[in-house]
């Protein structure tokens, strides 16, 4: 397992090339929902969204005599910016998989990077299940985005930063897709039994909550979801499932319309854009006051969002609140 202390030297190795991103008081979610409400802007990362704090965690990890390898990675999006940001950093060669529906908002992010793209796959478990194997025929260097020891302590990075930004902190959300970012988070507070951690999954995507009740991980799900970067499954014997299932206080399920309802909250009040995975936490204030008399962070996980589906979300939701 990871603890505190490996995050920590992680934090150590990466803090000179990511931006410690702001801490921003909400005083119109904390009057919705009783609670004293922080938005952790992690959407203002290098290449938009925490995933680069994996990725470096990673590559410092690795012997530099195999950096004449072949790099390979899987990703809807998020990971695949932060693989060819450091693949154009650090000069390696990379090759990246994405499935076929890969939304165009984020194949046009990562489009300026140099590395090679192919298109795999219906689903993100059939692109990174193909990675996989592809790095294991060439021999080349797997960047997993989730499933990787590294890559969680990399991710776990956040919570150095929100433990030094809010010591009174008592309550983290943040978003789940394959875990690694609530699996760092978790296991940097493990150890402080007073600091509850909350993941938030979209309901038809909910694959971590159904896995961790059925006490083995499930199927991907077959539907739908506007937060596309928490869809997609979590793969077989993965680590996370192991940490959430230990450490995770609670998972919140949300329906699509409060998702929608959340991220045209962060529009109107305060001017931020984020894409519709990273407004989840905020659906979990916006659903109720179970969390009343809290010190709550949310992580706003990344930004990347066709402009054409948040002006519809804009006009359809932004006079909810």
């Amino acid at each position: 397992m990871i603890d505190k202390q490996d995050i920590d030297i992680a934090y150590r190795s990466i803090k000179g090339d990511i931006i410690k991103t702001p801490l921003v008081h909400s005083s119109k979610l904390s009057a919705i929902s009783g609670a004293n409400v922080y938005l952790k802007m992690e959407h203002l990362q290098v290449t938009d969204s925490f995933k680069i704090r994996g990725v470096l965690t990673k590559l410092k990890s690795i012997d530099r005599k195999h950096f004449n390898k072949m790099f390979v990675a899987a990703s809807t999006g998020n990971h695949a910016a932060a693989f060819g940001y450091a693949s154009d950093t650090f000069g390696f060669k990379g090759t990246l998989f994405l499935p076929t529906n890969v939304r165009e908002e984020k194949l046009d992010g990562i489009s300026k990077y140099t590395i090679k793209k192919i298109l795999y796959g219906n689903s993100s478990m059939e692109t990174e299940r193909k990675a996989t194997e592809y790095a294991k025929e060439i021999d080349g260097v797997l960047i997993h985005p989730y499933n990787d020891i590294e890559i969680i302590k990399g991710q776990g990075t956040i919570a150095v930063e929100i433990a030094a930004q809010f010591p009174e902190v008592d309550t983290i959300i943040a978003p789940i897709g394959g875990g690694g970012l609530i699996s760092g988070i978790c296991s940097y507070f493990s150890e402080n039994e007073h600091i509850s951690i909350v993941g938030s999954q979209p309901k038809n995507a909910s694959e971590m909550e159904q896995s961790i009740k059925a006490n083995k991980i499930v199927d991907p799900s077959e539907q739908e979801t506007i937060a596309d970067a928490a869809a997609g499954g979590i793969e077989e014997n993965s680590i996370t499932f192991t940490i959430c299932k230990k450490y995770l206080s609670n998972i919140e399920v949300i329906e699509e319309d409060m998702i929608k309802k959340a991220t045209a909250f962060l529009y109107k009040y305060h001017k931020t854009i984020v894409e519709p995975t990273a407004a989840l936490p905020v659906a979990v204030l916006l659903s109720g006051n179970k969390y009343r008399n809290k010190n709550v962070v949310l992580v706003l996980t990344g930004k990347k969002i066709n402009k054409l589906l948040l002006t519809e979300i804009n006009e359809n939701y932004g006079n909810c609140y």
